[in-house]
């Protein structure tokens, strides 16, 4: 589940250039971002930069690197109250899913421009606002869903093309063109039903590994002090 942003702060650089002072830095650890892939799409609706903190993990779109207060607010937005705990549900930068697809990862969607983090980064960021990360749940359903979608993406030549078609936003005159149209078309029917055994297997063994692609992170305020 992507995490609405739309401020930027500074640059991210290549991991040989190395970090400066005007590189943007994680609002989840303050290190330095280093850029870690960019989506292939069909249009600037579907180009990014992708930047990821070699520190914690965060990934974040290079046009939206917000702060990180508006990186707690953000993340808190969407939170599901269960009594004292909290519960938030987010795209796991740290899974399988997200190494295996890399710029083809599902998590990464145009809509989305915003952060995905992992288990690490949600807990500093969570810290921010007074909460301790008691639980992280790898959740099986969703993430299989979403590794479904990572290995149709890394077949097809428009990314999430199933979804782009039946939406409109994607026709057979425009994108890549008819060819590349009529070979994803035939791909996603062919590969639909193999591509979700095989995702069933992954995510499986991913969430056994704590590494799902999906995560639930459960937090409760740090005690009082004096």
């Amino acid at each position: 589940m992507p995490i609405g942003l739309s401020t930027r702060r500074g640059r991210a650089v290549s991991l040989e250039q190395g970090a400066g002072p005007r590189t943007a830095r994680c609002p989840a650890c303050g290190e330095p971002l280093f850029v870690w892939v960019e989506t292939a799409g069909y249009g600037s609706r579907e180009d990014q930069v992708i930047d990821r903190c070699e520190n914690c993990g965060l990934v974040a779109a290079r046009a939206a690197v917000p702060s990180p207060d508006e990186t707690a607010d953000a993340l808190l937005s969407a939170r599901v109250r269960r009594g004292d705990r909290i519960a938030i549900r987010v795209d796991n930068a740290a899974s399988l899913q997200a190494w295996l697809g890399a710029e083809n990862w599902a998590a990464l969607r145009p809509e989305g421009s915003g952060i995905e983090p992992t288990p690490r980064a949600a807990a500093l960021i969570l810290a921010r606002r007074g909460l301790e990360v008691r639980r992280i749940r790898h959740l099986a359903r969703p993430g299989m869903a979403s590794m479904w979608q990572t290995l149709l993406n890394l077949l097809t030549f428009h990314r999430d093309f199933a979804s782009e078609a039946a939406s409109g936003r994607l026709r057979p005159g425009t994108g890549r063109g008819l060819a590349a149209f009529s070979i994803d078309a035939v791909v996603t029917v062919l590969a639909a039903i193999p591509t979700a055994f095989i995702a069933v297997l992954l995510e499986g063994g991913a969430v056994l590994a704590h590494r799902g692609g999906v995560i639930e992170v459960q937090a409760d305020p740090l005690p009082a002090t004096d």
